[in-house]
């Protein structure tokens, strides 16, 4: 594999692109990456038009033929397919799009320079096969961190660095006094997202006694009254004593803060000189820490639990291998047998809904063009189980958001193509984490289910 720069014109798109099938001719496949990206084409085209190419990723190509002097894209379609239009609209008069789209391609290319953006750099690959390993690695995932690591919300959160909620976070953590078991929860997945939820809320603010100016938290109060709702807020979302579920909207959210212990709440009298919290001095703080987790005798943690299915979980099930594989997974340690839990939950998964559809006489087979019947996809069958759930059963939806998240949400740890790639990709292993946060998703869908 070698560096090579290339202009435009030298650029082909991939007739066997993943995200299109095949196409027939070079027509063919622009018209099915505009069909496949819509208006998503055209924001990536205003970004390469007004920005310029990322500096940090390359085109992955593979060299038409031996001494040729044409490339075809096998990564970076998309890309290729942007520059295509913006250096030539024409060609969008023979493609079907939307008028709009069009005419927002066609603003682009009439400022868009080519000088601006070629030659562009590129790495050459020998063969496709060359290429599989590096393509798979950037469209799958993390792959155990092979892959693109996504960034958490906290260090979102971090980079951007003017967020009220960071604010709030880091100034909790410097004057909160907390103990180290705090300062890990703090450290590890804190809902940073949520806390911003709440400091959006002016009404919430108004009650804790904090603004919001030029993207800057601030406060009147001393420093002994304001910290303490921001470090009860803190540690509540840390300790998931509340999450985003209990504080979807503005009434949800205030109610919250006003049920907060006389403790935690600042005298709102005590208001002066309005300062950001970020210029508070540390001797102007004297709450105590809370006591040390270590001062009580530490019970059962559910959280903690070395088996997929907690023990204590008591499931009616009445299918005896589908009750065998429940047995397994409550007896099987996740940390020695990771792959097992892994597949033996998704067969789990997917067993309790064909038995949930057999039982309640809803359809588990669809009939295809051309009148030949077919299953329905594992996700098209939690969606249809959730809707009667809720619509026949009476139950609240909330009750399985976790599994609604899992059929469009790429990041939830129970995502149906994530189950799917435990079982027939060679390179997506479970980690236990993802799997015990998998099965507190699906709990509550399985305890209705086998109830």
């Amino acid at each position: 594999m070698s560096a090579v720069n290339l202009k435009i014109d030298q650029l082909l798109l991939d007739s066997v692109n993943p995200r299109i099938g095949s196409a027939s001719n070079q027509r063919d496949a622009l018209q099915k990456i505009i069909d496949d990206q819509g208006s998503k084409l055209a924001e990536l085209a205003e970004d390469i038009a007004t920005e310029g190419m990322s500096p940090i990723e390359r085109l992955l190509v593979l060299r038409e033929k031996k001494h040729g002097g044409r490339f075809v894209a096998v990564e970076g379609n998309r890309r290729v397919a942007a520059l295509k239009i913006l250096s030539n609209p024409a060609v969008l008069v023979s493609l079907s799009l939307g008028g709009a789209i069009q005419k927002r391609f066609e603003r682009l290319a009439k400022n868009f320079s080519r000088t601006s953006i070629e030659p562009i750099a590129c790495f050459e690959v020998a063969t496709r096969d060359e290429a599989k390993k590096w393509i798979y690695l950037r469209h799958t995932g993390e792959n155990d961190g092979r892959g693109v690591v996504g960034w958490s919300g906290l260090a979102s959160a971090r980079f951007r660095g003017t967020d009220p909620a960071l604010q709030a976070l880091e100034f909790v953590r410097a004057h909160g006094n907390l103990d180290e078991q705090h300062r890990r929860l703090l450290d590890t997945g804190f809902p940073i997202t949520t806390l911003d939820r709440l400091l959006s809320t002016r009404e919430v603010r108004d009650l804790i006694g904090v603004d919001v100016k030029e993207g800057k938290l601030r406060s009147g109060l001393p420093g002994d009254e304001i910290i303490k709702p921001l470090r009860r807020m803190v540690l509540d979302l840390a300790e998931k004593k509340i999450n985003v579920s209990n504080l979807k909207n503005r009434a949800a959210q205030v109610e919250y803060v006003k049920s907060l212990e006389n403790d935690d709440k600042p005298n709102l009298a005590k208001k002066g000189a309005v300062r950001e919290v970020r210029d508070f001095k540390v001797g102007e703080f004297k709450v105590k820490a809370a006591p040390a987790a270590a001062a009580k005798r530490r019970g059962y943690d559910p959280s903690e639990r070395k088996t997929l299915i907690p023990r204590t979980l008591k499931l009616n099930i009445s299918v005896a291998k589908i009750a065998e594989i429940y047995k397994e997974l409550r007896s099987l340690k996740m940390d020695d047998n990771p792959h097992s839990c892994a597949v033996l939950l998704r067969v789990f998964l997917e067993l309790s809904v064909d038995f949930y559809m057999d039982a309640n006489k809803l359809e588990t087979r669809f009939k295809a063009n051309g009148g030949k019947m077919m299953d329905k996809s594992l996700k098209k069958k939690v969606t249809e189980v959730v809707d009667d759930l809720v619509k026949v059963k009476g139950f609240r939806r909330n009750d399985f958001s976790g599994v609604g998240r899992s059929v469009g949400d790429s990041s939830s740890p129970l995502h149906i193509d994530l189950l799917h790639a435990y079982v027939h990709s060679q390179f997506q292993k479970p980690k236990t984490r993802d799997l015990r946060s998998a099965w507190d998703e699906a709990e509550p869908f399985f305890a209705r289910i086998w109830a």
